[in-house]
């Protein structure tokens, strides 16, 4: 079975809630920081905006396994 693609609408969403989350917890943007928002709003595998874990880092540019 093919890969679904990303919704760009979705992906752009969760781009502007990390970027929101960044000012609100005042962090600058790093791969850890990318990590930690995507371990927050994934816990127990939970999904946010349609988004697991994995795929919440490669969106914000963060390498999932390091």
């Amino acid at each position: 079975m093919p890969k679904p693609k990303i919704d760009p609408i979705r992906a752009r969403n969760l781009g502007n809630d990390y970027a929101r989350w960044l000012l609100q917890e005042q962090r600058e943007r790093t791969p850890a920081n990318g990590k930690l928002f995507a371990q927050r709003h994934t816990t127990g595998g939970r999904r946010f905006h349609g988004f697991t874990h994995a795929q919440i880092c490669s969106i914000i540019g963060v390498d999932p396994h390091d």
